[in-house]
């Protein structure tokens, strides 16, 4: 039997140097059926379908028409607006091919379909007929009408615009005496314009002034927009006026001459004088006991949105409503916005006053200089804001701003008596004169004891003269149970529930409002580089100076003063900072001075509650505090041993963070990535032409996004439209400092990048001859040379650090290597085996040479095949050598 021996030889190793989804049938079905319903109430589609319809519709198919006068609830309620809208709905369902079934318009035998002037005026003219329907749009053809202008109707008369527009030119609709005992005269849903000659234009309706038949009229207007052209809507002195809907009423002079006037819960009225110097309302003469304007209120209902001024600018002499009214009232929840040259309230009659209900907002501006805002002009008058009303009232008045002794164009004072003004717990009030050197109020003439103002159960924040009225405010009281004020000067008497109240002088203060809100805060942005958490307190929000401006009111909150109000704050490790006071500007601060500090956990939420006297916030106010930090820099794993040849880069960082890099300071090509959720990440620098000495820079981004909540000023530069990422270089950003990307260095060497594990010469049979073996080579062997600009010639030494044996039998001598430099034996003593120098950064495997002769032999006589197995060291050696 034969016997096999095993060679194994071993190394050491010794180195010098990142459907459209269709809409729903049901949708479209219920959209249509809405433009069904809203089609078949509207009296122009009506007549429309009934040309289509007429031979083949029964009159039981036919929708009853006759009963539509003030009742017809449908037209009445309907503007214009929407009715021309349905018409194009409808017209947009025909041509989708919805089906829908068509009506016959049956006429009551008092009324009648117009298209036409003529029409229109015979309509007007026969007195049997009471509605008169719009079916088009059109002028009188003529400059003026006497057939019209000077025919007096006497009987009842609905005009039912259906949105279409009348130029009546130089006429009008003249009222006489009424065949009933009261004449009532309705028009709506209407559009009016008029060219102003002379008496037959004076107004679109009326009684000419004839107050006798005045008297016995009521009128009601809904749904109507006049044109600039038109010089009055309705001359109806005596008379009750009532409107309703959507009324846009621009005139020359007054909207209207009234007796009283009612306008209907929900209306919405914007009323314009934009020639003549002339209020909106004209009260012109007291409404008699036996009209049906016996009232003389001005009322405005629930719910309404009302808008009084003028674009005229000849001059700045009466309020919006004028003279002989009795009673103004403002309705629960309407808001009545006056913007006048003059005045913008006035009481011109003994006894005349204004209230105003619970949440209703007024909003009270005059353009004037020279007079107060509200003006009691005569005796025994009075303005009662009610509980949980709106009261704001905002001038440039050389007067007091609400003077409660005013003479009759409200530019003086005179000696009044009986006169009142109570703000009575109102849900907030501003009286606010920016008159530098006057006053809000004034309640006396000069030294006397007549007249008062009342405050109860209210704030009272008190701007003395002189002072900024934005500003903070002089004096504050929070919820003051009562401040009476009777007369003036020396005769001023002050009565009050607050003893710091006592000193009061109504002359002292431009300025006196009250909140009477919870307060809120406005959290200045906080970010995670902050120590500094800074909140403002708002106390309430009121008009700003400009007060009302083309019907727009913009508001502005209010701050607290110095110590009006303290914050209690939980910042986002929960730990609570309270009794935070308010400066002067009504900014409360905390400020963390721990060391290390305490930075504010980004994502997470800081939240406050604001006490102001008796006002807490009801619930917490939160702000989130803002990601402005990048993430730590980067990790990177054999940091001082990255190359030239180096092909990849690995670590640890943020997870989610974006890697780029840069080389030298300059942006490279190569794709970004992005750390896993453990943490890990790498990136191929493969593509890159490295050199000892480059500087890699590696970045991390995370992915929060832009800080839009800082202006672009105040955001770090390590923010964008991406999110944070590591500055080039430390980087101090408000309380923190954001610390540099991570650098490494290329370094170069002259190295064995890998030499193989083993030689493997195999199980071999011992035999009578002379053995040559080739080994199986495990691994590679690889010089690699990174020194940039230093490469010199190298040398790669070999010996047997451990002879090659069993046992006791060696075969140091047997071992050989083949390469360019010759053949040589490898024994312990070193050979210099492989020789080379390198242009550039770079590799070369010398193990892929060992093929044919090359590489390593191994010679083993007879007398030296042993069983067993041979086994031994061999040890590389590279070195530099030196140049020539």
């Amino acid at each position: 039997m034969r016997k096999k021996m095993k060679i194994l030889l071993l190394f050491s190793i010794l180195i010098s140097n990142v459907c459209i989804t269709p809409l729903s049938w049901a949708a479209t079905t219920t959209q249509n059926s809405k433009t069904n319903t809203t089609a078949s109430t509207s009296e122009k589609e009506v007549s429309t379908s009934s040309n289509l319809t007429d031979e083949t519709t029964t009159s039981s198919n036919a929708l009853d028409v006759t009963n539509t006068s003030e009742g017809n609830s449908a037209l009445d309620t309907t503007s214009p607006t929407t009715e021309k809208t349905t018409s194009s709905t409808q017209s947009e369902t025909s041509e989708s091919k919805v089906v829908k079934p068509k009506t016959v318009a049956r006429l009551a035998a008092n009324e009648a379909e117009v298209n036409n002037w003529a029409d229109f005026v015979s309509g007007i003219r026969n007195e049997n007929i009471t509605k008169i329907i719009l079916t088009a749009s059109f002028d009188n053809p003529s400059s003026s009408d006497s057939s019209l202008s000077g025919y007096s109707r006497k009987n009842d008369l609905e005009i039912d615009g259906q949105g279409y527009r009348v130029d009546f030119k130089n006429s009008s609709i003249q009222l006489g005496a009424p065949q009933n005992t009261i004449g009532n005269f309705h028009m709506h849903d209407i559009i009016l314009n008029q060219r102003y000659v002379g008496a037959s234009s004076e107004d679109i309706v009326g009684t000419r002034l004839n107050y006798t038949n005045g008297a016995k009229w009521k009128y009601r207007f809904g749904n109507i927009t006049t044109e600039p052209g038109v010089q009055r809507l309705a001359r109806a002195s005596h008379a009750e006026v009532r409107v309703y809907g959507k009324m846009d009423i621009d005139t020359r002079a007054e909207n209207f001459y009234l007796g009283s006037f009612i306008m209907e819960d929900g209306t919405e009225y914007k009323g314009n004088v934009n020639y003549y110097n002339f209020s909106v309302f004209w009260y012109n003469v007291t409404a008699s006991s036996t009209s049906t304007g016996a009232s003389r209120e001005f009322t405005i209902g629930k719910n309404c949105h009302v808008e009084a001024g003028q674009t005229q600018t000849s001059g700045r002499t009466y309020p919006a409503v004028y003279s002989h009214y009795l009673a103004l009232t403002v309705g629960e929840n309407s808001v009545f916005n006056v913007d006048m040259p003059g005045n913008a309230v006035r009481f011109d009659d003994n006894g005349a006053g204004m209230t105003i209900k619970k949440g209703a907002i007024v909003n009270l501006t005059s353009k004037q200089a020279s007079g107060s805002v509200v003006a009691f002009s005569n005796d025994n008058t009075y303005l009662m804001a009610e509980p949980g009303s709106y009261f704001y009232v905002i001038g440039t008045s050389s007067q007091p701003l609400i003077n409660l002794s005013a003479n009759g164009l409200g530019t003086g004072n005179i000696t009044r008596s009986g006169n009142s003004f109570t703000l009575n717990s109102p849900a907030q009030y501003d009286l606010r004169n920016l008159n530098n050197s006057q006053s809000a109020v004034n309640v006396a003439n000069g030294n006397r004891s007549e007249n008062s103002f009342n405050i109860l159960d209210s704030d009272i924040d008190l701007w003395k003269v002189g002072v900024p009225v934005l500003g903070p405010s002089s004096e504050t009281y929070a919820k003051v149970q009562n401040l009476n004020v009777v007369g003036s000067g020396t005769r001023e008497v002050i009565t009050t529930s607050d003893t710091g109240l006592q000193q009061f002088k109504q002359a002292n203060y431009r300025r006196i409002s009250g909140m009477n809100q919870n307060p809120k805060i406005e959290w200045t942005p906080v970010t995670d580089a902050d120590r500094t958490i800074k909140g403002r307190v708002v106390i309430g929000e009121v008009p700003d100076n400009n007060g009302l401006v083309n019907g727009e009111i913009h508001y502005i909150p209010v701050y607290a003063s110095e110590n009006q109000a303290n914050v209690t704050l939980t910042d986002t490790y929960g730990n609570v900072h309270g009794n935070l006071m308010t400066d002067s500007e009504g900014y409360i601060t905390y400020t963390d001075v721990s060391n290390p500090a305490q930075f504010q956990k980004a994502g997470e939420k800081i939240t406050g509650i604001a006490k102001r006297g008796p006002w807490v916030t009801p619930a917490a106010i939160a702000t989130t505090v803002l990601d402005v930090t990048p993430p730590e820099p980067a990790n990177v794993d054999n940091s001082d041993a990255i190359q030239s040849i180096t092909t990849k880069l690995t670590g640890t960082g943020e997870p989610n963070s974006i890697i780029t890099l840069t080389v030298n300071g300059q942006p490279q090509t190569i794709p970004a990535q992005v750390v896993n959720e453990t943490g890990k990440w790498e990136i191929d620098i493969s593509s890159l032409n490295l050199t000892r000495g480059d500087v890699i820079q590696i970045f991390l981004q995370d992915q929060s996004g832009p800080v839009t909540q800082l202006s672009e000023s105040e955001r770090p530069s390590t923010n964008n439209a991406i999110g944070n990422i590591n500055p080039v270089a430390d980087m101090n950003y408000r309380d923190a400092t954001f610390k540099a990307a991570t650098k490494v260095t290329v370094v170069g060497y002259l190295s064995l990048a890998e030499v193989p594990d083993k030689l493997e010469f195999g199980t071999n049979q011992v035999s009578n001859q002379n053995q040559l073996y080739q080994p199986t080579v495990v691994g590679k062997l690889i010089v690699s040379d990174t020194r940039g600009g230093a490469k010199k010639p190298w040398r790669l030494t070999l010996h047997q650090a451990e002879t090659l044996k069993n046992g006791t039998v060696s075969l140091e001598d047997a071992l050989s290597y083949t390469s360019s430099l010759g053949k040589k034996q490898i024994t312990t003593a070193t050979q210099v085996v492989e020789s080379g120098e390198f242009t550039s950064d770079g590799s070369k495997e010398i193990s892929a040479t060992w093929t044919g002769d090359r590489g390593f032999e191994l010679t083993v006589p007879v007398e030296k095949q042993r069983i067993g197995e041979y086994s031994g060291k061999l040890s590389w050696q590279l070195e530099d050598v030196p140049g020539n």
